[in-house]
């Protein structure tokens, strides 16, 4: 049996618990920074004759809804 002290019993799980958790966190915030960043390039478009919610490039004034052809401003950039 390997002799360890009490602060080292305690320490030793909690270091590794939260390494565990330190990891989890940055994968989670790599992928959901991917998913996010082509979103971010979209503007939100409504579609005010069939309300159809689409996504259209960020710079684009009047967006082609893909539903009805009519153009529509963009609800959020």
């Amino acid at each position: 049996m390997i002799p360890m002290s009490l602060f080292q019993l305690f320490t030793l799980p909690l270091f590794i618990v939260l390494t565990a958790l330190f990891s989890l966190a940055c994968a989670y915030d790599l992928v959901i920074g991917r998913r996010q960043g082509t979103y971010r390039k979209k503007a939100i478009c409504r579609c005010h004759n069939c309300r159809y919610i689409y996504a259209a490039p960020r710079r684009t004034p009047l967006a082609r809804c893909p539903r009805c052809e009519k153009l529509n401003t963009p609800v959020r950039q």
